[in-house]
């Protein structure tokens, strides 16, 4: 579970806060009126004025009258408008989405027929309980839109069969979300709902009262209305409570209730276990109308629904019953949510069982949610470890010397980055009460080991150690400031305090070290410790106080946990999975108002780790954007991820699916012609790409790098061109996702690693094409020069275009540079390993020492011959599915294709990646038009 950046905290009965909801949901109205007067804009001193404005009347509101008898007016207003400029910088994004073809839209033309009873209530109750901005819930209203319309329709009698997955990152507000798509869900007609709410029970616990709040409106352990609830409104059928999962308790309770006896949903917040899917699908098949349609919403959807017995050709357990469960209903729908996709991606999106119905791979769509840029990611957080002082992160030093502690071991001494990490804790929270946020929760997190007992053993250190500092506090701090040298003498913990806040925040706020030691008392009096784990009863009850905590656990503070107000990690874990080490990082989220308060300790080795995954996450994400680019659906395209060369899996082993390791040598840089395949058809790329090439022949100009007088071919070459005019090129590219052997990532790679070989002088070679062919142009250092011709072909698509028998460039590009002696070189080397074949490949004249680099950059025309190839290359040929994409004979479109070739120096692949089965299959198909260079290579005219 997550925090949102625009939520505040319930509090029970804690009556001012419900003043404070009102101010603020009545002034936002008024701002937002005069940002529309404004043109947009309003300043702080606006939004000051009509904040102070209403708190001035919920003084005379009867409602609000009593409770604001004994408030500080001015404070209170003050708190308000704080909140509001925290929450005025928060930016709205939406995500965006990868879709099967195989589902249409619909939402849009049904919205106007459906009663959305659910998400009204929604909606109003963030706006006027959690106070969120109007902003950030119209983004959210976007999002659980655009992921309800990827779902089927449920108003539909046909059988439907979806599996999707939303991709967010770690704490920014995947609950909130999947509460809102439920809403709408219900609304739109899904009349059975699950939600597999983790693996543990205080995670499935929290989820449930999260709904209960958000969406059913009723708590029916305490029999109240909660969140949304009001008496007299409808609500869905709920099957599970805040302490009750789904067992045979809940089948007694709900004896004789079947989904034919209620108009609103049922629905099941359930743990995500084997025992519970296998009781619940049991009860659904007995009580339910298997015609009724039915969403399963999977959080932390890449643990344990993966199936971990895969690589031996079994289905684990819980695999199978999410399977079974679906299978029930001929109208069903699964929705993943993660932020850690990786053993979803790795699936084998084949994979099908008679009895258990297909895998969960997300074939139909890819959600991924968009952080803003105040969400306190990794990003941020290790973006400058390798700097002298870093931002956040505060690096432990291991002991060689220590024995690793065990299962059943105790910890016996504190380290000194834990004392120092609490000191930095009790000192920040000094500093939001200084800022007036005494009322918010504040946390710390100790993760130092998966074992309970040596969990209990640092909870008694930690316990031992905040009271010295508590009783020190107490003697100490109330003595007059004339005393202030004589305490620090005197007491050693004040003087870490005194020092922690020397280091950590002298020059973040504005307080004195004086301020700072009168508000500790009232800092460390309410300061408790808690142990999170299975043998603990200790609980983060964030709902009936303000906390001020120091959370000890492991993998109870993993998985969906929110730490509200976490400032201060202690993060000392060995994690052997990208997914599990992210899943620890609870420090993620948002962290308005209070970010430049945040630490996190741990060793330089896990920061380098984080480092690592948060480049290949990044690239995963990359990869994601890129199908929607591709106007590609997941079983089409494939997707990679980035795998360590250390000892961190990308996942589990078990939980690998249909994923390989696959070497970076498959893409053949060293040695290797790489050509763009595929090249992007809107307008918009292709005249990007047109002036790039233009701004290439610029910069050749200024580089006194002018065309070869010597070259008599067709085409123009440059020779001895500096490597960061050619890398430039490539980095500006508007590459298409689909052309996979010149993404950029390998390409600028193997250039850079070229120069540090010593070869950073290129060739460029611009070759032209023929009058008979096309009419189409460029111009190239002020000379007219006809383009290639490239015809369409039926692999075309809106968004690209593919090259014919995907070749650009033909062998004959290859001995373009070569002076007669290199080529009779090269053909001696082939005709001496070949014997008396006759058909030499072209990698024999990249073999030739001391060659350049070479860029090809083609100007092409894609375009038929004439009329009769048009008819007979397209309106004739059946493989040509929508004839539409190309009008007539006579129509074309200009574009920029390059390719490569690479001289063979010896440069070692660096990078290996994890493949999912898609992309696998679509690269052994690249690999072998590469390979099979015997065949002719002349491209098509």
């Amino acid at each position: 579970m997550e925090s949102h950046p625009e939520c505040t905290r319930n509090r029970g009965t804690m009556t001012i806060d419900n003043v404070k909801q009102w101010i603020y949901e009545f002034a936002e109205q008024d701002i937002e009126k005069k940002r529309n007067e404004n043109g947009g804009n309003v300043s702080q001193e606006e939004i000051a004025s009509a904040i102070n404005n209403w708190t001035m009347a919920a003084r005379n509101f009867p409602p609000l009258a009593d409770d604001m008898r004994n408030v500080d007016v001015q404070k209170l207003a003050q708190e308000v408008t704080a909140k509001f400029l925290v929450d005025e910088k928060f930016e709205h994004r939406t995500g965006f989405n990868y879709r099967t073809n195989e589902f249409k839209p619909w939402l849009n033309a049904a919205h106007s027929e459906i009663d959305w009873t659910y998400w009204n209530r929604y909606e109003k109750y963030l706006r006027t309980q959690k106070m969120w901005r109007r902003q950030t819930i119209s983004t959210l209203d976007i999002d659980t839109n655009n992921i309800l319309d990827s779902l089927p329709d449920p108003r539909m009698d046909e059988p439907f069969d979806c599996r999707g997955l939303v991709v967010a990152a770690v704490q920014s507000g995947k609950t909130a979300n999947y509460t809102g798509l439920i809403a709408k869900a219900s609304d739109a007609g899904y009349k059975v709902i699950v939600i597999m709410a983790g693996i543990y029970n205080a995670l499935r616990d929290q989820t449930q009262e999260r709904l209960e709040e958000g969406f059913i409106g009723y708590d029916q352990v305490d029999e109240r209305y909660v969140g949304i609830g009001r008496p007299g409104q409808r609500r869905p059928l709920l099957g599970t409570s805040r302490i009750r999962d789904f067992n045979k308790a809940t089948q007694e309770v709900m004896r004789g209730i079947t989904s034919a006896h209620v108009e609103d949903p049922l629905v099941f917040v359930i743990k995500k276990n084997a025992s519970v899917l296998k009781e619940l699908t049991l009860w659904l098949e007995t009580n339910c109308r298997q015609d009724l349609p039915f969403l399963l919403i999977d959080d932390e959807a890449d643990n344990a629904s993966i199936n971990v017995k895969y690589d031996k050709g079994n289905i684990s357990r819980i695999n199978g019953q999410i399977r079974q469960m679906l299978q029930l209903f001929p109208r069903h729908a699964y929705v993943g949510y993660t932020a850690t996709p990786f053993a979803n991606v790795l699936i084998d999106s084949s994979a099908s069982n008679d009895q258990a119905g297909d895998d969960i791979f997300p074939r139909n769509f890819i959600y991924t949610l968009e952080a803003s840029p105040e969400y306190f990611g990794a990003t941020k957080v290790f973006g400058d470890i390798d700097e002298k002082n870093p931002r956040y992160i505060r690096f432990i030093i291991p002991d060689e010397n220590a024995k690793k502690l065990r299962s059943g071991d105790w910890m016996n001494e504190m380290p000194p980055e834990m004392e120092d990490a609490i000191d930095t804790f009790i000192v920040a929270c000094a500093i939001r009460i200084l800022d007036g946020l005494a009322d918010e929760h504040m946390t710390m997190m100790i993760n130092a080991s998966p074992y309970t007992t040596v969990q209990k053993s640092i909870r008694a250190l930690v316990e031992n150690y905040l009271r010295d500092i508590q009783n020190a506090i107490k003697t100490y701090v109330g003595l007059p400031a004339s005393m202030s040298g004589m305490m620090l003498s005197a007491s050693p913990h004040l003087k870490r305090l005194k020092k922690a806040w020397e280091r950590e925040y002298r020059s973040v706020r504005p307080y004195t070290w004086e301020q700072i030691r009168q508000t500790l008392v009232e800092t460390v009096k309410p300061m408790s410790v808690k142990e999170i784990n299975s043998l603990s009863s200790d609980s983060l009850n964030y709902h009936s106080a303000p906390q001020r905590v120091i959370a000890i656990g492991g993998y109870r503070l993993s998985r969906g946990l929110t730490l509200e107000g976490l400032m201060i990690s202690y993060y000392d874990r060995n994690a052997s999975a990208y997914d599990s080490l992210m899943q620890m990082a609870r420090w993620f989220g948002y962290r308005m108002g209070y970010e430049e308060l945040c630490r996190i300790w741990m060793t330089r080795h896990s920061a380098d780790w984080y480092a690592y995954v948060t480049d290949a996450t990044s690239e995963l994400i990359t990869e994601l954007r890129a199908m929607r680019h591709a106007d590609a659906t997941p079983e089409q395209y494939g997707l990679r991820i980035k795998s360590s060369p250390d000892t961190l899996m990308i996942t589990a082993r078990n939980k690998m699916g249909a994923g390989e390791i696959v070497h970076e040598t498959l893409v053949r840089l060293d040695g290797a012609h790489v050509e763009t395949r595929v090249i992007l058809r809107d307008a918009n790329s292709r005249a990007k790409n047109e002036q790039l090439t233009q701004r290439l022949f610029t910069d050749l100009t200024a580089h006194q790098s002018y065309p070869d007088p010597n070259y008599s071919g067709n085409g123009i070459l440059v020779r001895n061109v500096d490597a960061d005019i050619v890398r430039r090129f490539i980095r500006d590219y508007c590459n298409s996702p689909r052309s996979f052997n010149t993404e950029k990532t390998y390409i600028l790679s193997h250039i850079d690693q070229m120069k540090a070989y010593g070869r950073d002088s290129w060739d460029i070679f611009i070759p032209g094409g023929s009058a008979n062919e096309t009419t189409a142009t460029i111009d190239v250092f002020g000379k007219r020069q006809y383009r290639e011709r490239r015809r369409p072909t039926a692999e075309m698509t809106k968004a690209d275009f593919f090259i014919s028998h995907g070749q650009l460039s033909g062998k004959d590009i290859e001995v373009v540079p070569l002076s007669k002696e290199q080529r009779e070189m090269a053909e001696a080397r082939f005709r001496q390993e070949n014997g008396d074949k006759d058909r030499m490949p072209s990698f024999y004249y990249r073999q030739i020492p001391d060659r350049n680099p070479m860029l090809v950059v083609h100007p092409v025309a894609i375009q038929f011959k004439n009329e009769e190839d048009y008819r007979q290359s397209w309106v004739d040929d059946p493989s040509v599915i929508d004839k539409s994409l190309w009008p007539s004979f006579d129509y074309f479109e200009e574009a920029i294709g390059w390719s490569i070739s690479f001289p063979a120096i010896g440069i070692p692949a660096t990078d290996t990646y994890m493949y999912n089965d898609v992309m696998l299959r679509s690269l052994r198909n690249n690999i072998e038009d590469i390979e099979d260079e015997y065949d002719e290579d002349t491209p098509d005219k």
